[in-house]
């Protein structure tokens, strides 16, 4: 009787101990419609990963609605250039910050660093430069065009380019700057389309004018910022092309 009575509750009691051992979760933290979202770096010594959720910066892992703002950005170390971010062992974007909302599934998002060439400039500031809003002009839907804003070192021919129109203005950073629309690459668009971007805090100042350069085809031109904010640059492009971002004092 006692035997029979023990094999009838061990799995109860086993339940009740692992419950007692266990933390307390929080029900805020955990609920029905709750997302893992992980982020991490592919190798701790190449860079550093930092991410937030609704602007609360948290570490390794956090769980969030489907709604909430994800923002993950990546630093490569000294020595090394980023890559690109992967999100459940997928690529998503090569720009160094990727932000989202979780949706309907659980993300594991991985920074990818390569080890720096002897040849790579490094004269131009590294600064991530995320692509804060886009104003499209009349024929293009929102939901139909995408933007991808790469930061990356131009080549001699490119830089070069950007040189012969620079004038006494000074580097923020080169980019390359790429269209899609319904998921297809393009190169060139049928309207030009005004685009709104974040200035790096760091580069912020009263007085302060900013440009963007930009190369098609190996044709460098200058496109003027079509509204004075300080903070934000603001000009009219139709092109997947090589980009700069360059100030005057």
């Amino acid at each position: 009787m006692k035997k029979g009575w023990l094999r009838r509750t061990a799995p109860l009691l086993c339940g009740i101990f692992f419950l007692l051992q266990a933390p307390m979760l929080q029900a805020e933290e955990i609920t029905g419609s709750s997302r893992a979202v992980v982020a991490y770096s592919e190798d701790h010594t190449m860079g550093t990963v930092y991410a937030q959720c609704n602007g609360v910066t948290f570490q390794n892992a956090v769980y969030a609605s489907d709604y909430d703002s994800i923002t993950i950005s990546a630093s490569p170390n000294s020595g090394y250039s980023f890559a690109y971010f992967t999100d459940n062992d997928m690529i998503v974007t090569k720009s160094a910050w990727y932000t989202f909302c979780p949706g309907y599934y659980d993300h594991t998002i991985v920074a990818h660093f390569v080890k720096r060439g002897d040849n790579d400039d490094d004269d131009v500031p590294k600064v991530n430069w995320s692509n804060s809003a886009c104003v499209f002009a009349p024929g293009y839907k929102i939901d139909a065009v995408s933007i991808t804003t790469d930061q990356v070192v131009q080549g001699r021919q490119c830089r070069e380019a950007f040189d012969s129109v620079r004038e006494d203005y000074t580097y923020v950073g080169m980019y390359n700057i790429s269209f899609a629309h319904a998921g297809k690459p393009m190169e060139k668009l049928d309207h030009p389309v005004q685009l709104l971007f974040d200035i790096p805090a760091q580069y912020q100042r009263d007085g302060r004018k900013f440009r963007i350069l930009r190369v098609y085809k190996g044709q460098p031109v200058i496109l003027e910022n079509l509204e004075e904010r300080g903070n934000k640059v603001q000009f009219e492009t139709d092109c997947t092309a090589a980009y700069a971002l360059v100030y005057q004092d």
